[in-house]
């Protein structure tokens, strides 16, 4: 079953070759990569066959063993500031011991499966505006090298890039805020896993990779801390007399095995994560504001040295409409990507910005008894930023 589970996941992270990409691969990096991550952890942490049960509790009173670990694991078990070689758990002395509650290895599947819909809800926020627009302009020119078509289907797509000069800047926008989104997400998640875990998040990694170097003797072992295998509970009995008797029990927990792995892998994760999602987020600010740096990145894209006239055009885009031409240009390849600048250099010459706005002549591409492939994505010129 969990095999099944980790199969279908694998399917949301695997790389696939003949799509329209309309994000970053830093932006991937956060709902296809991390949000997998999240889902497949939690799929572990519940897969019995794995790790065993979630509790299991000791106690010489073998018919009550079972009403006795489903009690210890609702009411959650504690830990006590005891020494070595019993740390964690022995007798409890109320004068010199205190009490450290676990209750939240219960929701560690519930709260996986939910920092996992986070790292996707940004995507899923694009893409849902997004709406496979750029997928339809390009009318499949991406997937086909040689079309028979090509020609008429580039002719296309500038007809729409002149049309809607100007016009673009809230998809570049939506865009963008998505991706500062994302960043936002995983500094909130970072945060929030600390609270979640008792204020120990924000230095686990330190306290782990220091029991590297650590004496044997003296080391604090984080891991044990803060999902510790040994727990204590205190189950209330009624004796043969009637009176309440404490029975205090031993609780074994396996799944705090999987737990502080996973935590581990995510500390780390979420660092490197953040400082690259900061230092793109930087990139993109220099790239919106510099034109030379929109000019080179255009100019990659169509892997060859643009003409005067081409770079006057690329430096009087619009921001909304620079972001549209970087999307066609990541989805097909520098010939057609060139043919393309050239052909919107030549339109804009053409084009009159006093002008009212009319229906346009843009035809889009169709194919026999097929619908409109590139339907216009206009917005009110007041929408932009």
């Amino acid at each position: 079953m969990v095999l099944g589970v980790l199969g279908a996941l694998a399917a949301i992270a695997k790389v696939r070759y003949s799509f329209t990409a309309v994000d970053s691969h830093v932006f991937r990096l956060h709902y296809r990569w991390t949000a997998t991550f999240c889902f497949a952890c939690c799929a572990l942490v519940v897969a019995k066959e794995y790790v065993g049960e979630t509790i299991e509790c000791m106690t010489s009173d073998v018919n009550a063993l079972k009403p006795i670990t489903t009690y210890c694991w609702i009411t959650s078990t504690f830990t006590i500031n005891s020494t070595y070689p019993m740390r964690g758990v022995g007798r409890y002395d109320p004068k010199i011991h205190e009490q450290r509650f676990h209750a939240y290895y219960q929701w560690v599947p519930l709260v996986l499966f939910f920092q996992g819909c986070l790292f996707y809800m940004p995507h899923l926020i694009w893409k849902l505006y997004e709406g496979k627009h750029v997928d339809r302009l390009l009318q499949d020119l991406n997937k086909n090298i040689f079309d028979e078509d090509a020609k008429k289907k580039k002719e296309n797509i500038i007809s729409y890039v002149r049309e809607s000069w100007g016009l673009n800047m809230q998809y570049a926008a939506i865009y963008h805020a998505c991706e500062a989104l994302n960043l936002a997400n995983v500094l909130l998640q970072m945060y929030s896993v600390d609270r979640f875990l008792g204020g120990v998040f924000w230095d686990y990694g330190t306290k782990i990779l220091s029991l590297v170097t650590a004496d044997d003797a003296e080391r604090y072992d984080a891991l044990i801390t803060v999902f510790p295998r040994l727990t204590k509970c205190n189950y209330r009995k009624i004796g043969p007399s009637g009176t309440v008797m404490l029975e205090d029990i031993l609780c074994v927990l396996p799944q705090n095995i999987v737990n502080e792995k996973i935590y581990l892998v995510m500390w780390l994760w979420f660092i490197v994560l953040a400082i690259i999602t900061a230092i793109w987020l930087i990139w993109r600010l220099a790239v919106l504001i510099s034109g030379s740096l929109r000019l080179r990145l255009l100019e990659r894209l169509s892997k060859s040295r643009l003409t005067e006239k081409m770079e006057r055009t690329i430096h009087s885009l619009h921001l909304g409409d620079f972001c549209l031409l970087e999307n066609i240009g990541h989805n097909v390849d520098a010939l057609n990507f060139k043919d393309i600048l050239q052909g919107v250099t030549d339109a804009v010459e053409e084009y009159d910005p006093s002008a009212p706005i009319s229906d346009g002549t843009y035809t889009p591409f169709l194919k026999p008894g097929g619908d409109d492939l590139a339907p216009r994505f206009r917005h009110n010129a007041g929408d932009g930023l």
